[in-house]
Formats: C-alpha cells, structure tokens, sequence
C-alpha cells in the first residue's frame, strides 16, 4: 500500500525560507495549501483550513521578515490546532454532532493566542474524537497505512504532521492523546508537565489530567516549539553528559509485542554508547493501580463536565457510557483516587531522583487496523505521574509500521528533558 508519510521540512530549513528574498511565509504557506489539496482528501486530518485569514498573517510576517522582524522560530511556520482548542473565528465542534451549530469563537486558547505573537500562521482545525474521549473517531487515516488507526484523540493533529501538510501542530492528552498518534504515525511529540501550559480555550475532558501537546516531524522541531510556549518558571535543571537514563520495568510489559521489545533492547545499546549511563529498574508503583486510579478521576470529572450529554443519541455510546459510570461514582471514592494518585507520585518520583530521566515504549504494538484509537496502558501511568514526556520514532515493527519510545522527566522538569531528548535523538530517531 502506498504511504502518503511526507516530511514538511525542518524548522531550521523553513527559517532560512522566511529570511529568503525567494521564499518567506507566503510562499510555504503556499507549499503547505498545495500538499493538503493532494493528501487530504485521503488522509483526512482537517475539519476546516482557515486559507483567507492564514495567508493575511503570512503577509504581515513577510512584511516583517522583509523589514528584519523575526519574532523567533516559529515565524511564518503554519499550524494545526486540534479541534478541541478555541480559535478566534472558527468554531470549535470537538468532533461532536451535538455542536455542529456552534458559532465561530470569539477569542483565542491563551495557548493560541502565544504561537500567534511567536509568530506562527493558524491553518486551521485539525479532527479529534468526539470530545478527545477514547470513542467517536474521526475520518482521519494512519499517513503509513490507510486501513489502520493514527490514534487519538489527537488523530488530526499528528496525521496532518506525518503526511507532511504543516511542521506543527497541536493536541491534547488526557490519557494517551499525544504520545500514542506520535508513536503510531512515525512523528515526535513533546507533552509538558500537567498543568504547566494554559488549557483557558479548551473543551475540557478531565482536568485533573488535560494537557496541551506539540506536535512536530523530527524531535528537535517539536521541542523548539515547546521552548516558545514553555512558561518561564520550568527552568528545568543543569545537567551534563553523560545523562543517567531509567529503563523502567512492569508488569504491563508483557503485553509488548516482540517488536517493541526488541526496538527498546536496539534504543539501550546505542544510547549506552552514546553518553548516556542506562540502568534498568522496577517501577516503584504498580502501573495497573495507577491506571485504575486514574481512570476513576478521569470518568467521574468527565461526567461532570458533560453531565448533560449523558441521554444525547448524537453522542457515541462509549462516551455515553464513561458519563454514567462517573456518575455513579460517590464523591468519597473520587477523592480517595485522587489521594491514591498523589501517594503513587510521592512514591514514583522519590524513588527515581538519580535519574536525568526515564523511558518506556508508547504502545504495546504498530497502530492497529481499524479506526478505534489503540491501547493507552503503557502512557496512562505517565500522564498521571504527571511529568513531561518526549515521543521519539525509533524503528519499525509490522508491516514496516513505526515504532515509538517515551522519554520521560520528573514534574517540572520540562526544559531539562527537552535538552536529554535532542541528544537521545541523535542516538535512536528514526532518519527524518
């Protein structure tokens, strides 16, 4: 089967565009236009490109660039915003029939107002599951193969990256939203620590866990972009080669494929001959009690957020289902999750302060066929630990389907796994 996987460019190589007389912003944009007229009738990442407006910001930046203005790396670069992030005159539907009537919005996510004074030009909406929940899939397809999932919820949003119609791109991960479409679609995604990056402007699933994502092509780009909408106060740590890297261990485990343990087995022998110090340990909490935990917090706060959806026939019926089971939670049980969570954290993160930072396989296997949005256990945990996680494309599985592998830091610690993450890449990325 053919692939429609295409390579966007470099945001180095973009950058040299823009401060060209014989490129600039107008004319990626452009580039960008004509690759999503060819690619996404099939791949169908977008719910609606925004043409009109993008191009009237890429003059202004031209202008700019033209004048000597370069507000930084992102100038010029064109964005997807998953469809579940408000943008000022486009409606935010987030994959739902119940909001096909929405009005445009009014105002920016405060983490789209930040990529425009960074300078990055708004394409457009990219398609998520009904409400970034596991269910109601979008029509978008796997660039690497048209019959299997690219994952979800941000199933737009790292389609659009890997088949090469923008650099950038935005998600969310409640659960494995972000680092799941990265590993499936071959692409690099960086989620920062929760809580670490505004989430004012988007459809909320579970707060307690919601996470603004980037998306990018290679690891350098996704984390260059994650540097721009990074706030000040994540300083991250100082740390030097060689970096002392946890292969964590659990039970889960049993459920990656041969590939997949083969890929992690390949990823330690070239980092441990790369400046890094590997060491293999148990985690310290059992991962299926904090997927537990967590999904008792996520279906009790979805359900309160989305009470009034619970009878909609318009509503996928596992969506429906999620709300009533959290419904039916008692307000006791919530908060002992809650307090399982902050104790599993306490336990986690003390007892891996020698490392610089942590690795674990995204997936069990290869995105699997079908439209269904994959298996979340191996990311679950993470996200609930709470810290910044790096995607890196590291071999291919089935099919010649791509493999992927999470690096992962302490809370807080999101400039200092940023800087880990583009050494490691250099060791295991997969050539881009």
């Amino acid at each position: 089967m053919p692939t429609l996987v295409a390579d966007p460019g470099s945001l180095e190589e973009i950058g040299r565009s823009v401060k060209s007389d014989r490129g600039g912003p107008i004319a990626y944009l452009a580039e960008c236009l004509r690759r999503i007229e060819t690619a996404d009738k099939i791949v169908q990442g977008w719910c609606s490109v925004d043409r009109e407006r993008a191009l009237a910001a890429a003059r202004i930046l031209q202008q700019e660039a033209q004048s000597g203005l370069i507000r930084g790396p992102l100038h010029g670069v064109p964005i997807a915003i998953k469809d579940v992030i408000d943008v000022a005159g486009l409606p935010t539907r987030a994959g739902s029939k119940t909001r096909e009537q929405s009005a445009p919005c009014t105002i920016d996510a405060q983490i789209v107002g930040r990529l425009r004074v960074a300078g990055a030009v708004i394409l457009g909406k990219a398609h998520t599951t009904e409400f970034a929940y596991f269910d109601g899939p979008p029509p978008t397809r796997n660039p690497h193969d048209l019959t299997r999932t690219p994952g979800g919820s941000s199933a737009g949003p790292a389609a659009v990256v890997a088949s090469g119609m923008v650099p950038l791109s935005l998600g969310t991960q409640t659960a494995g939203s972000v680092n799941r479409p990265a590993a499936y679609c071959g692409i690099a995604a960086f989620k920062p620590s929760t809580g670490a990056w505004s989430s004012f402007g988007v459809t909320p699933l579970a707060p307690s866990f919601d996470t603004v994502g980037v998306f990018g092509y290679r690891v350098r780009d996704a984390v260059a972009a994650a540097r721009v909408l990074m706030p000040p106060f994540l300083l991250g740590a100082t740390t030097s080669s060689p970096f002392r890297i946890g292969f964590i261990e659990d039970p889960i485990l049993t459920a990656a494929s041969t590939a997949i343990a083969t890929s992690i087995e390949s990823a330690a022998e070239k980092l441990a001959g790369d400046n890094f110090r590997i060491e293999r340990l148990p985690s310290p909490v059992l991962f299926a009690d904090i997927i537990s935990a967590h999904k008792t917090v996520m279906d009790y706060e979805l359900a309160r957020c989305h009470r009034a959806l619970e009878w909609d026939r318009d509503v996928s019926a596992g969506l429906r289902e999620s709300i009533a089971r959290g419904l039916s939670i008692e307000d006791a049980t919530y908060r002992d999750a809650c307090g399982a969570l902050d104790v599993a954290r306490q336990r986690f993160w003390a007892a891996n302060t020698q490392f610089d930072a942590l690795t674990f396989p995204a997936a069990p296997d290869v995105a699997p066929e079908g439209m269904q949005t994959g298996d979340p256990r191996f990311i679950v945990p993470f996200t609930a630990l709470g810290g910044p996680i790096v995607s890196i494309p590291i071999a291919h599985g089935a099919a010649g389907l791509p493999l992927g592998l999470m690096l992962i830091g302490a809370p807080g610690m999101d400039i200092t796994i940023t800087r880990i993450a583009e050494h490691a890449a250099n060791a295991i990325e997969l050539p881009r």
